[in-house]
C-alpha cells in the first residue's frame, strides 16, 4: 500500500564543497523509479541571517507516495547523504526528517518561524517527537532544523522555480557560453529573472566554487526554464532537476518589529523616521539611523549594495521609511540592521533655517533658546525661523541593491505584480540526465 511521505534534507554541504540540491538530485533518480511525486522537489530558503549557515541556507523537501515504509526510505536517503556530504568539514551537520501523512499546523508554524527567526535544535527535536516523525542527525544534527522547516513550507502562495544543471567534474572550470545566456535572458524575459547583472556584466546563473552545479536559471514557469536546455550552450553536464522554491518572493519579510524587541539574527521590517543623516564610513559602507516610538538603531548599507548606497545618502532626518534587513550582532554586543531593501514612504520637502537679514542678506544668529535671532552686523532682530522648500533627488518608492548583491529570497523589482496566489498542482517532467 502506498503512503504519503515528506522527506526533508539539509546541511550536507559546506562553504567549499558539496551541495544539498545535488544530494537530492541523486536521491530523486532512485525514488522516481517506484514512487509518485505529488509536487516538484521543493527548495526552501530559510532565514539568511543565520551565522552558521552554509552558503544560501537552503533545505530540500521531497513529497511523494511510496510503497516503501519510512525506515526503508530513511536507509535509502541516508546512504546517499553519507556518500555525498562534505565529511572533511566539522561544521557540516546533516539532518534527515521523514514525516508520514499530512503536515500538522505546528510544523507549518515552525517553518514560518524558520524564515525570519532563530530556532534551536532542542525545540526542533521536541516537535519531531511530538509529531512522531523519524529523523537522523549526523554529528550534532543541526540540519534537522532546516529539514523539518522544508517539510512544513508547502509553498501554498507565491513561489518560483529553478532549473539546476549539474556537472560531472567539480574541479574543472565551468564551460558555458556567455552569449547564449544573454540570448536565453532575452528570449525568456520577463518570465525568468536574475540571469545577468548587466550593470557589472556578471553572470548570476553560475556559482564560483567547487560544487556540482554547472548553472541554475530561475523563473515563473518550469516549462519556460526548460528552454535553457536548448538555448544555453554548455559542456560537462550530468543531470538536471527543476525545483519549486520560495526564491525571489520576499518570503522572509512578513513581520514588522519594534526596535526595542529586536534580537540578533532575526529578519526585521521596521517602520520609522530617519533621525541621523547618512554618512560614508571606511570600506565604502553607508550608515544612517532610524527611530520608532520604542528606540533608535543604526542601519548599514554595505559597499556591495552599489547604487543603493547613493539612494541612502540622499535621505534626510524626518524622512519616513521602512527598512528591511537582518539584525547583526556587532563585536561590541550592539546590534545594527543590515539593509536588504528600502521603502521610502514620505520625504521631507520643507526645512526651517535661520532667518536672513533683510538689509545685509546674511544669516542671522540665534540668541539662545526661545530668544529669537539677530543679525550680528545690522542688529536687526526677529523671532522665527523661516520655512523653505527643498528639492529632493530621490522619490518615494522601493529601492533594492543590484542583482549581483541580492539574497536568494529577495524579490527583484521585475517580479512585482507577478506574484502567485496559489499553485495549480500540475507537475510536468522535472528530472533528466544527459
Amino acid at each position: 500500500m502506498e503512503e504519503l511521505y515528506h522527506i526533508g534534507i539539509d546541511d550536507t554541504d559546506s562553504l567549499i564543497y558539496g551541495c544539498t540540491t545535488y544530494v537530492a538530485a541523486i536521491i530523486i533518480e532512485e525514488l522516481i523509479k517506484d514512487s509518485k511525486f505529488i509536487d516538484y522537489p521543493n527548495l526552501i530558503r530559510l532565514n539568511p541571517n543565520i551565522p552558521w549557515k552554509s552558503r544560501g541556507n537552503g533545505a530540500i523537501c521531497l513529497r511523494l507516495y511510496s510503497k516503501k515504509d519510512e525506515y526503508e526510505l530513511m536507509d535509502l536517503v541516508l546512504k546517499y547523504v553519507e556518500e555525498y556530504r562534505d565529511k572533511s568539514n566539522e561544521k557540516n551537520q546533516p539532518g534527515i526528517v521523514i514525516l508520514k501523512g499530512n503536515i500538522p499546523n505546528n510544523i507549518k508554524e515552525f517553518s514560518k518561524k524558520a524564515l525570519n527567526d532563530v530556532i534551536t535544535l532542542d525545540e526542533t527535536i521536541s516537535l519531531l517527537r511530538k509529531n512522531e516523525a523519524i529523523y537522523y542527525g549526523i554529528k550534532e544534527g543541526r540540519g534537522l532544523i532546516g529539514a523539518l522547516a522544508a517539510i512544513g513550507n508547502t509553498l501554498e502562495e507565491d513561489h518560483t522555480f529553478e532549473l539546476i544543471v549539474y556537472r560531472k567534474e567539480y574541479n574543472k572550470k565551468r564551460e558555458i557560453d556567455i552569449e547564449s545566456i544573454i540570448e536565453f535572458d532575452r528570449q525568456t524575459f520577463p518570465f525568468t529573472f536574475n540571469n545577468i547583472d548587466y550593470e557589472s556584466g556578471r553572470l548570476l546563473v553560475t556559482p564560483h566554487g567547487t560544487d556540482p552545479i554547472l548553472f541554475g536559471v530561475r523563473g515563473e514557469d518550469p516549462e519556460v526554464l526548460k528552454k535553457a536546455l536548448k538555448i544555453i550552450k554548455f559542456k560537462n553536464a550530468e543531470r538536471w532537476v527543476i525545483y519549486r522554491t520560495n526564491q525571489g518572493t520576499d518570503a522572509h519579510f512578513f513581520e514588522f518589529r519594534k526596535i526595542n524587541s529586536l534580537k540578533p539574527y532575526q529578519v526585521a521590517i521596521i517602520k520609522g523616521i530617519v533621525n541621523k543623516k547618512p554618512i560614508f564610513i571606511e570600506g565604502g559602507h553607508v550608515i544612517f539611523s532610524i527611530a520608532d516610538e520604542t528606540g533608535e538603531i543604526d542601519v548599514a548599507c554595505y559597499e556591495p549594495s552599489g547604487n543603493l548606497r547613493m539612494i541612502v545618502m540622499e535621505l534626510m532626518p524626518g524622512d519616513k521609511v521602512i527598512v528591511y534587513g537582518g539584525v547583526r550582532l556587532l563585536d561590541n554586543n550592539k546590534i545594527t540592521i543590515n539593509l536588504e531593501k528600502l521603502e521610502i514612504l514620505e520625504l521631507v520637502n520643507e526645512q526651517y533655517i535661520n532667518p536672513i537679514c533683510p538689509k545685509c542678506k546674511k544669516s542671522m544668529k540665534s540668541e539662545g533658546k526661545n530668544k529669537g535671532y539677530q543679525c550680528k552686523k545690522c542688529k536687526i532682530k526677529t523671532k522665527e525661523k523661516i520655512k523653505i522648500k527643498i528639492e529632493r533627488k530621490i522619490k518615494e518608492g522601493i529601492y533594492l541593491p543590484p542583482l549581483r548583491s541580492m539574497r536568494h529570497l529577495t524579490k527583484p523589482l521585475q517580479r512585482y505584480g507577478m506574484e502567485k496566489r496559489e499553485w495549480n498542482g500540475i507537475i510536468k517532467e522535472f528530472f533528466g540526465k544527459f
